[in-house]
């Protein structure tokens, strides 16, 4: 996508690979950004890579919502099936 290439020229030295420190630069760039703008770039994107793309959004909706409820658990990649064998 054109856009990702433009944002990481202009910031690649301001990035610390952790999300903290480009979550807001891209926020600031989408948001300053009218809704037409944002579908033009996403006309760019493979259908693969649109379709991750909004598996990735509603994956973290998903997450959200179940933390909001307390529903769950939080594997923090550890294989927990052991736990659930009686």
């Amino acid at each position: 996508m054109k856009l990702v290439d433009e944002i990481y020229n202009t910031f690649k030295y301001h990035f610390s690979a952790d999300e903290e420190d480009i979550y807001p630069i891209v926020f600031g760039i989408l948001e300053s950004k009218s809704k037409e703008e944002i579908f033009d770039h996403l006309d760019e994107l493979a259908h693969e890579d649109l379709a991750e793309m909004v598996t990735l959004y509603i994956l973290e909706q998903l997450q959200k919502k179940l933390a909001e409820e307390g529903i769950g658990r939080v594997t923090l990649g550890q294989d927990y099936t052991e736990d659930y064998l009686q």
